[in-house]
């Protein structure tokens, strides 16, 4: 054997001898036993379901712990203890001092716990937890490509989400918003989900956090009507009114699906003699109601007289 074999052969020799000594060495430490802190999780209990708690607590507790080095290890290493703060007497607000009775451990174990290190207490205050229904708001930005339109309203599902927090919070939220969106040259129907932005409020949630945004979007049609009859309502009983030009004549504007079938039938257009009453005109304007989601031009007559044919 060479030197360099006989080097390399006695370092290895040395390396292993080492790391038995470090074991050895490890296992006979272990078997002592010792004193040492840890943070445990806090864990809230008898809250009950309308309950909520409105002030920060800590996350965790520091204790002291007395076991065996292995044993010590083991809970490092699995961190199963926790303290619980149980709030079931507690009707408004309380200043609870820490005790070690309450710390659970969450299998057997030979750990002694010594005392809790801090904090030592904790203020709790507690509120009433509500829900209540709050609708949707959008702050979505669609636009068509030219020659494409929205047909009806962009809705959104569900139009309305449940709002949850501390009553002395809840009382000016009446409305969630959607994040900003904007979609440009849509030509086709819309659905995207949208994130909702929270209540800037503490310990306040919102279910769902999103909603699905549903837009209609349809090619542009126009369509001319001719001859749409014009009545009167709230005529006193007994009197006959005339309506000279007794028709008018519009161009209809909407999706095309959604006015290819619209006949002068669908359109509503009336005047109102209790306001022609009250107008010193000679001739009077005509109200349109359109069907949903359309829009209309080109109106022709645009005034009107009214003939009144007295009960006699």
């Amino acid at each position: 054997m060479g030197i360099k074999e006989k080097i390399f052969f006695n370092f290895k020799y040395k390396v292993v001898v080492f790391l038995l000594s470090v074991l050895v060495w490890f296992f006979v430490k272990t078997e002592d036993n010792y004193k040492y802190t840890f943070n445990i999780p806090l864990r809230i209990a008898n809250l009950g379901e309308n309950r909520i708690v409105q002030n920060k607590l800590p996350e965790q507790i520091a204790v002291n712990l007395w076991g065996k080095g292995r044993t010590l290890l083991s809970f490092w290493l699995r961190n199963d203890m926790e303290y619980v703060l149980d709030l079931g007497n507690v009707v408004d607000s309380a200043q609870i001092i820490l005790d070690k009775t309450n710390i659970r451990m969450l299998r057997e174990s030979n750990i002694e716990v010594l005392n809790v290190v801090s904090p030592h207490q904790v203020f709790v205050k507690l509120d009433r937890l509500i829900k209540k229904p709050v609708p949707v708001k959008s702050q979505c930005e669609i636009e068509t490509q030219a020659g494409y339109t929205i047909v009806g309203k962009v809705k959104f599902e569900p139009d309305s989400v449940t709002v949850r927090g501390p009553v002395r919070k809840m009382k000016d939220i009446r409305m969630v918003l959607t994040e900003k969106r904007q979609f440009l040259k849509v030509k086709h129907d819309l659905e995207k989900w949208i994130k909702l932005i929270p209540p800037v409020a503490e310990y306040v949630t919102i279910s769902p956090t999103e909603v699905k945004l549903i837009a209609d979007i349809q090619k542009l049609m126009e369509k001319p009507i001719p001859e749409i009859p014009v009545a009167v309502i709230n005529v006193p009983p007994g009197d006959t009114i005339v309506v000279i030009p007794s028709t008018l004549s519009l161009v209809l504007e909407g999706g095309s699906d959604q006015i290819l079938n619209v006949t002068k039938d669908d359109i509503r257009v009336y005047i109102d003699y209790e306001k022609v009453q009250q107008s010193h005109e000679k001739d009077h304007l005509a109200y349109i109601d359109p069907p949903p989601g359309t829009s209309y031009r080109d109106v022709h007559p645009t005034r009107f007289k009214i003939v009144v044919m007295k009960k006699k």
